[in-house]
């Protein structure tokens, strides 16, 4: 029977469940907004009051942030700097600070007024709270509390998004922190570096898509495409490290051959780490993030096909993800590329360049042999075959676990069947 006044009061009721369900979306936006606010005030209050007493011997040195308040400089020789302490047992005394020049361009930094830097302060003395010093260090610029605004600025667009963007902050959290608290120092410790970094990246990509996908078998198809395409990378990355003699010791940070200074120590203590085993390890995390990219697509690309046609075979949905993956690997693997060739941008740019009286000192060829540009060429290669390789064997897992399962027919998703096609009419048109 039809009852105008009860089916009104229906729609009624269910326009304000709507309106109740909206209103709380938003609050949970503006919850999840004021605590990030917090928590980035929170982050940038510890960092700029960082400072530290670190020990040499018997000698005890300040480490703190100073701001350069005023400068008397001839700009040939030196910098005579007045420095301003901001954090630490000093803070908001005016010290001297001596900036010399090298005469090499690259390496002398010129100070202006406001710049943030690191100070050393070697203790004489402390007396009932007093400390007394000579002579004050200039370290390195302080470049934290602009990388964090950074960061800042961009959770806070992700936010924008709403719950998406929010569960995308919640698996980049945890991501950072696996590598972080569960890769490295399982490392310090000597576990295998391969197997652990493999491990380590099948549980993020696992729990990544499980934040962002839910729990179903599309996340369970991207996570295992992942797993083969990772084991790929690391396979020909560990066979190119073996036959190219990588010892994964010479790796550059700034000017300190920092892979060289960590075997130094671990010989020191009559242990070895696998340094080459650690090469690989980073080979693989190095493609991780893109990889994660294509296989989610394919499987989600998969899963879309079988909800709009729920006929489609497994066959049909293989073919589908494998469609997919030709049209996303031409891009991705591009950044994969152009990622790596960038980060050693300076270092192609050596071959063309004459140096007065000796010419081209640096060709190609020598350049391309050097370990440091041979291990940037083989993490490009061997992350995007594993990338390529990764496509088919998403596109079988997505096949399989989603173009097999059975799904209930709905009115919107009905397969055409030959009985119900229209036939062309012949009758003249009235």
């Amino acid at each position: 029977m039809h009852i105008p006044g009860l089916e009104r009061g229906r729609d009624i009721e269910g326009d304000l469940m709507g309106a109740s369900e909206m209103r709380r979306g938003r609050w949970k936006e503006i919850t999840a907004i004021s605590l990030y606010v917090l928590l980035w005030i929170a982050a940038n209050v510890w960092i700029n009051n960082y400072w530290d007493i670190i020990r040499r011997g018997e000698l005890k040195v300040l480490v703190c942030i100073g701001r350069v308040e005023d400068i008397n400089t001839t700009e040939l020789v030196d910098q005579l700097l007045k420095v301003r302490v901001l954090t630490g047992p000093l803070r908001g005394s005016l010290v001297d600070v001596e900036n010399k020049f090298t005469g090499r361009p690259f390496v002398d930094r010129v100070m202006h007024i406001g710049d943030k830097i690191f100070l050393q302060i070697p203790i004489l003395s402390e007396r009932e709270g007093e400390i007394r010093f000579s002579k004050v260090y200039m370290g390195s610029y302080f470049r934290s509390g602009f990388l964090l605004n950074m960061l800042g600025g961009f959770g806070f667009l992700l936010l924008l998004l709403g719950l998406k963007g929010l569960r995308a902050i919640a698996s980049l959290a945890i991501s950072g922190a696996a590598m972080l608290f569960l890769l490295i120092p399982a490392l310090i410790r000597g576990y295998p570096p391969v197997p652990l970094a493999l491990l380590i990246s099948v549980s993020v990509t696992l729990i990544t898509f499980l934040i962002i996908g839910g729990f179903n078998r599309k996340s369970l198809a991207g996570t295992l495409g992942n797993l083969g395409g990772l084991s790929c990378c690391a396979l020909l990355a560990y066979l190119s490290a073996k036959a190219l003699h990588f010892t994964g010791v010479d790796v550059e940070f700034g000017f300190l051959k920092l892979g060289t200074v960590l075997w130094r120590e671990q010989a020191a203590k009559g242990e070895m780490w696998d340094f080459r085993g650690i090469l690989v390890a980073g080979m693989m995390i190095g493609a991780l993030g893109a990889m994660m990219d294509v296989c989610m697509a394919i499987a989600s690309a998969v899963d879309e096909v079988k909800k709009a046609n729920p006929s489609i075979t497994v066959l049909q949905a293989i073919k589908s993800g494998l469609n997919v993956g030709r049209d996303v690997m031409g891009t991705v693997t591009n950044t994969l590329i152009f990622a790596y060739l960038g980060s050693d941008l300076t270092l192609f740019i050596l071959p063309s360049v004459n140096f007065p009286g000796v010419g081209r000192v640096y060709p190609f060829l020598r350049i391309i042999n050097r370990e440091a540009t041979a291990v940037e060429a083989i993490q490009g290669l061997a992350g995007t075959i594993g990338l390529i390789l990764a496509i088919p064997i998403t596109a079988l897992f997505a096949g399989l676990l989603i173009g097999g399962k059975r799904v209930r027919l709905t009115s919107a998703a009905q397969p055409i069947s030959p009985s119900h096609r229209s036939e062309p009419s012949n009758a003249p048109p009235s």
